[in-house]
């Protein structure tokens, strides 16, 4: 048991360590240095400094920082967190919005030790705001493009308005209206820091929060919204009061309940409803916890000593914790956006993560296997930690879908079923790999593959009946919303050809061409194919008539994982000719 909470402790560590669970070092609170005063906002505009006051051009970035950490941090975040915002289509909690701005400028959701909410309004009234280094440079070829160091990811506004953005960006978006898959990586890492740079100057000027408190451009009712005359007037005096240091929660209690006092439209009363749900679903990280409780359940079963001792009740007991940690929030985001949220790469992940540890009970339940679901679970805990560590490119917002996808009823029978088979194909894949690997270390036994064989056959099986199953409902709904059945789309191809590679295999393992370590083996490889038409056709192609799941990003990680896996299994197929 010391080794488990040794184990335990060094997994918490290593989240931690990756930017997970926290977005930076804090720095001291209790410095001596103060921001200076500001007498009024305005317009969404902070007065120029005084005479006494030191120009931006003077102020280095770090003594910014330094003093913006001191200044955030005495705003009362939990005070304001819930007020209501509109944004991208739908009603979020201010600690939502803040959550998706900053990441978006800075690459995480805050800086300096400072919580979103802190961050986010810190840098509205912060008087040095622009001099403040925020936004992300992700792209290293665009930084000496643009005459800055390749090593240096971090620049403030004041640095970007030198450059010229809009201007420079002007004829890339003409060229993206015309043809956008016409621009060169280089073209759309431009426009990414165009965006960034846009978004950073609507924050910093307060904008960005001034028109998302005032719902009058949601409303179509005469009079529904308060406009500029109540809403706007009193978030102004919020922010002042910030600015210059009066931190009663008097002032976010007055725009809390003025905010939530608005008329909106019957489509964002949900919404209104679940603010405080949100926040905490947002603070509570859940899905960590799961994979957590996942890495341990797992380490449990693969240890000797701790399997041996564990009952058969007790062992269900503790499978079952990080289950009803993930349904749990798998439940609040299905609740707080009235969809199934499958709607991107993030909702997919966080269900094939929860298809594989409940496809891993009914093997357990069915074989007793506990060292194979124990390595199962600890492909969970990997998948759920994969999908909450790169936020930038498996999104984790809420948002409304967009309108082909709007039939709760086909949206959950068509794309749950389609995913839900990855999950099966996801074990194949992992028992194959666990196989492998222990071929490769020489502990494979013939019992040891035989088994292992049988167990990854099954789910092949089911994968195959789900993925075909989601094939043929996606036809039906394709000929419902597009007019046809089946138009040879890359989405509906590559799902076809993954299908049949699975197909493939279990009439190879049934007609006796494949042995128990040709049939693992093949599992990874066919595994490959799930990956292109999960991953590959959404980022890599982006074509087709599946657009809205179209993103960028990750390829490093999955070419890493493509190259990672073919070198396991030439190695292993090398050391079993060795032996043969």
């Amino acid at each position: 048991m010391k080794n488990l909470l040794t184990v335990g402790v060094a997994f918490l560590a290593l989240i931690y360590s990756s930017n997970l669970w926290s977005q930076a070092q804090a720095v001291n609170p209790h410095g001596t240095s103060q921001p200076p005063a500001v007498t009024q906002f305005e317009d969404g505009k902070l007065p120029p400094p005084t005479a006494t006051t030191a120009p931006v051009s003077q102020i280095s970035g770090a003594e910014a920082e330094k003093a913006f950490a001191i200044f955030a941090a005495k705003i009362d975040s939990s005070a304001i967190e819930t007020l209501p915002v509109q944004n991208n289509g739908r009603i979020k909690p201010l600690d939502s919005l803040a959550r998706e701005s900053n990441l978006y400028i800075l690459g995480s959701r805050s800086k300096w030790g400072l919580d979103p909410v802190q961050f986010y309004l810190g840098l509205i009234v912060f008087e040095y705001n622009s001099a403040l280094e925020i936004i992300e440079i992700r792209d290293a070829d665009l930084r000496e493009t643009l005459g800055y160091r390749r090593d240096h990811r971090f620049y403030s506004v004041a640095d970007l308005d030198k450059l010229g953005i809009d201007e420079r960006v002007r004829p890339l978006l003409e060229k993206e209206q015309a043809n956008k898959r016409s621009l060169v990586p280089a073209e759309k890492a431009m426009l990414e820091l165009a965006n960034q740079y846009n978004l950073a100057r609507g924050m910093i000027g307060g904008g960005h929060f001034l028109a998302s408190v005032d719902f009058s451009g949601i409303n179509s009712e005469p009079g529904a919204g308060a406009g500029d005359t109540e809403i706007l007037k009193i978030a102004k005096q919020y922010l002042t009061a910030l600015a210059q240091g009066q931190l009663s929660a008097d002032f976010a209690r007055d725009l809390l309940a003025k905010t939530k006092a608005q008329k909106t439209p019957d489509l964002f009363t949900h919404y209104v409803q679940t603010l405080d749900l949100e926040v905490f679903h947002n603070h509570l990280h859940i899905f960590l916890w799961a994979a957590f409780l996942y890495f341990l359940c797992g380490v449990c079963f693969l240890t000797k000593p701790i399997r041996e001792k564990l009952s058969k009740p007790s062992a269900w007991i503790i499978y079952a914790l990080p289950l009803l940690f993930h349904i749990a929030g798998f439940a609040t985001r299905v609740y707080i956006t009235g969809f199934a949220p499958v709607t991107n790469m993030y909702g997919t992940m966080l269900w094939v993560a929860l298809g594989v540890a409940l496809f891993s009970s009914v093997l357990l339940a069915l074989y007793g296997n506990y060292m194979l679901v124990g390595f199962l679970l600890l492909g969970s805990a990997l998948v759920l930690i994969l999908t909450e560590g790169f936020p930038l490119v498996l999104s984790p917002d809420m948002d409304p879908i967009v309108a082909v996808l709007r039939s709760n009823y086909w949206l959950t029978i068509h794309v749950l079923t389609i995913t839900i088979s990855y999950a099966a194909f996801t074990i194949c894949m992992l028992i194959g790999n666990f196989a492998l690997v222990r071929t490769i270390l020489g502990t494979a036994t013939p019992d040891f593959l035989k088994v292992s064989a049988h167990s990854a056959y099954r789910m092949t099986q089911l994968g195959v009946l789900l993925l075909t199953a989601g094939i043929i409902l996606g036809g039906i709904w394709a000929d419902y919303s597009w007019g046809r059945f089946w138009g040879w789309d890359p989405k509906e191809t590559w799902a076809l050809i993954a299908d049949v590679g699975f197909i493939a295999i279990l009439h190879a393992k049934y007609a006796g061409w494949l042995d128990a370590f040709g049939c693992l083996a093949t599992s990874t490889v066919a595994y490959l194919l799930v990956i292109m038409a999960w991953y590959g056709v959404n980022f890599v192609l982006a074509a087709g008539l599946h657009s809205y799941g179209f993103s960028s990003g990750g390829t490093a990680v999955v070419v890493g994982f493509i190259s990672l896996q073919l070198i396991i299994l030439a190695t292993s197929v090398a050391s079993r000719m060795r032996h043969a």
